[in-house]
C-alpha cells in the first residue's frame, strides 16, 4: 500500500531520473566525446537524483504529518503539523541517515532503516556516497584523483534510492499503523 509519495517517486521522479541517464549516456556516447560535456552531465545527474530522494523523503514527511494531523481535532491540526515539520534538517541538509532520523524520529519510533531490510546497509552505503559526490558537484568540488562517479555508480545508487524509498515508505506504513490503529493511506 504506497503513499502517495511513493506512487510520486515511482511515476514523476524515476522516469525524470531515466531522462537523466539517458542524456548521461548519450553525452557518454558521443565521437569524438566532449570531456567537459560528459562530466557537466555526471556531475547534474548527482545532483538531481540526489535532489528527487530528499524531495521525496521531504514528501513522505509531509504526507504523514498530515495523515497524523487529520486524526486530531480541527482547531488542533495546523499546530500539530506544523510541529512535526518545522525546521526540518532535510529542509537544509543532504539526504542522509543522520537527517533522516531527526526528522522521522518526530513521529515516535527510531528510525530503524538499516535493519528494516537486509539490502538496506549496501543501499545506504550507496546513498553516503551519492551525497559526497553531491557536495563535490553542487559546489563544484575539485574532483578526487579516482575520477568521476561512473553512469554504473550513479545507476546502482539509483536503484539504492529507489529500495530506500519504498523501505522507507514500509516503515512509515507499519508505524502510522501501530499509532493511529488503521491504515494511513488507501490500498
Amino acid at each position: 500500500m504506497p503513499s502517495q509519495s511513493l506512487a510520486g517517486w515511482r511515476t514523476t521522479r524515476t522516469p525524470a531520473l531515466q531522462e537523466i541517464d539517458t542524456q548521461c549516456a548519450g553525452s557518454l556516447a558521443v565521437t569524438p566525446p566532449n570531456p567537459r560535456l560528459a562530466e557537466e552531465n555526471i556531475r547534474g545527474y548527482v545532483v538531481l537524483l540526489s535532489a528527487h530522494f530528499q524531495g521525496f523523503c521531504r514528501d513522505l514527511h509531509m504526507e504523514a504529518a498530515q495523515v497524523i494531523a487529520s486524526k486530531v481535532r480541527g482547531t488542533l491540526q495546523l499546530l500539530i503539523q506544523a510541529q512535526l515539520t518545522a525546521s526540518l534538517a532535510l529542509d537544509r541538509g543532504n539526504p542522509n541517515l543522520s537527517n533522516l532520523k531527526k526528522d522521522f524520529d518526530r513521529f515516535g519510533f527510531t528510525l530503524d532503516l538499516p535493519n528494516a531490510d537486509t539490502a538496506n546497509p549496501a543501499r545506504l552505503q550507496d546513498l553516503s556516497q551519492l551525497n559526497e559526490w553531491r557536495n563535490i558537484a553542487a559546489h563544484h568540488g575539485v574532483v578526487p584523483p579516482g575520477g568521476l562517479p561512473t553512469l554504473t555508480d550513479l545507476q546502482r545508487w539509483r536503484n539504492s534510492c529507489d529500495g530506500l524509498a519504498t523501505s522507507l515508505d514500509r516503515i512509515m506504513y507499519n508505524q502510522l499503523r501501530r499509532l493511529l490503529r488503521r491504515a494511513p493511506w488507501p490500498p
